[in-house]
């Protein structure tokens, strides 16, 4: 979720807390208002009639009753009932709506003078008592606002559809504002977006107004030239290094082929200056591992152009095998692959051929049968070369491609524990991978990015 969404949810949800709020409030108020309104009527329908129930004789209740038929309907489910000073109940409305009452509940409304409260059934009651010109009486009067709960419902859907849309508008105008503020940001994100190692010197534009934006792009743009200065270092120090390390290496090697070819020396003297040259070699190879290594993980901007796979594995195997007679390579394309542009992978060939004699060398050094077994298969945008080569058991993944890391039991073997690492590292430089697995025989597979 992105920070534009999250804060307008988190606008919208404060937002919808105020308007659920006021829109509650509304409709408690109109609540309250068709409760007090609705009990005033039963109060007043109470009074009025205690009133004519005292002005009339005893031989006109007659006449009230023919009132009550007339006037009962006004409200739904009305009922009134008059209850003389002894509690003898002397007056019953024509509805059939049952008034639930007892003594003592008589008693407390003569003792609060008015009691109001809803009953079992959802209706209002009402009970008030009446006493005028030595008259005293206690009345109850219920009925169902039917209509009042009618509008009271309306209310509070129309309430839940101004909530529903009041909460919409809120979050797409929050939605709409914050993407106005946030969008100096976007730029500033896009413009890192396409700065790259080869692009160090694209500075982000700064506006002038000395905002937080533009001490952001300040900030940047430092940062940038610092990188860019200390990438100019490095680079710098990988050229040197490479001239100053196989210099003197190669000084030494032709001293001592200057030795070995004089006539007088001994043989054992011989001896020792093959041993010497064979270790000016393994230096020089491990100087060329570990500059190669460096400006592999430096990031330093290196050519890639198509290359036919299949014709830079039969190259280096060639120049493996001369190196070491006893590589046994199988080379098997998979019938998936129809046509030579499934073959052709977008690397620097000259990285690619360091990794493919690196994985070839692997499996001649450290084989138990010096042979190795190469799959050749495509995946979905990349060709896979899976080098299979016995082994009795598996190798600690964790720290197989760790530079200087050599398995305890091939310490004897020549070798300084850089190829795995380097051939990872050109993978990865390629927008590849390198895997590795063990199922009864070590499996290295390398997988680099088809040529579109």
């Amino acid at each position: 979720m992105t920070t534009r969404v999250r804060l307008s949810l988190l606008f919208a949800s404060f937002s919808m807390v105020l308007l659920v709020g006021t829109l509650g409030s509304i409709y408690y108020s109109h609540s309250r208002s068709r409760q007090h309104e609705f009990f005033e009527r039963l109060r007043t329908q109470c009074f009025r009639t205690a009133g004519l129930l005292n002005e009339v004789k005893a031989a006109d209740r007659d006449l009230l009753r023919v009132l009550d038929r007339n006037s009962i309907h006004r409200m739904y489910d009305e009922k009134v009932l008059l209850f003389n000073d002894r509690d003898e109940l002397i007056y019953s409305s024509l509805d059939d709506e049952p008034i639930p009452y007892t003594r003592a509940l008589l008693d407390s409304i003569r003792r609060r003078k008015e009691l109001q409260w809803r009953d079992a059934d959802g209706d209002e009651v009402v009970g008030v008592h009446y006493t005028e010109s030595n008259a005293d009486y206690v009345a109850l009067a219920s009925a169902f606002d039917k209509y009042g709960r009618i509008e009271l419902r309306n209310l509070l859907n129309t309430l839940f559809v101004a909530l529903a849309l009041g909460s919409l508008f809120i979050f797409g105008a929050g939605y709409f504002f914050i993407g106005l503020a946030f969008r100096p940001l976007e730029k500033l994100n896009h413009a890192i977006d396409h700065i790259d190692i080869h692009r160090l010197d694209q500075h982000l534009p700064v506006r002038g107004t000395k905002g937080e934006i533009d001490r952001l792009a300040m900030g940047y743009n430092a940062m940038l030239a610092r990188l860019r200065r200390s990438f100019e270092l490095q680079k710098a120090f990988v050229t040197n290094a490479s001239h100053e390390l196989r210099t003197p290496l190669a000084r030494m090697n032709a001293l001592v082929e200057e030795a070995l070819a004089e006539p007088h020396a001994s043989a054992s003297t011989g001896t020792t200056l093959q041993r010497l040259q064979t270790d000016i070699a393994e230096q020089g190879q491990l100087i060329d591992s570990l500059l190669l290594l460096e400006q592999l993980q430096s990031g330093m901007p290196v050519a890639k152009e198509p290359v036919r796979l299949d014709e830079a594995l039969f190259a280096a195997i060639a120049e493996v095998k001369a190196a070491h007679p006893a590589l046994q390579a199988t080379v098997d394309i998979g019938s998936a692959i129809k046509s030579g542009a499934q073959l052709t992978v977008v690397i620097n060939p000259l990285l690619l051929r360091t990794a493919l004699r690196n994985l070839l060398a692997n499996a001649a050094l450290y084989a138990s049968d010096a042979s190795v077994a190469i799959h050749l298969q495509p995946m979905a945008g990349r060709l896979k070369a899976q080098f299979v080569n016995a082994g009795a058991r598996p190798l600690p993944d964790d720290r197989l491609f760790q530079p200087f890391f050599r398995h305890a039991e091939n310490q004897h073997v020549p070798g300084n524990g850089l190829g795995l690492s380097i051939v990872k590292q050109i993978a990865e430089q390629a927008g590849g991978s390198l895997n590795y697995a063990y199922n009864d025989a070590h499996r290295f597979t390398i997988a680099l990015p088809v040529a579109v």
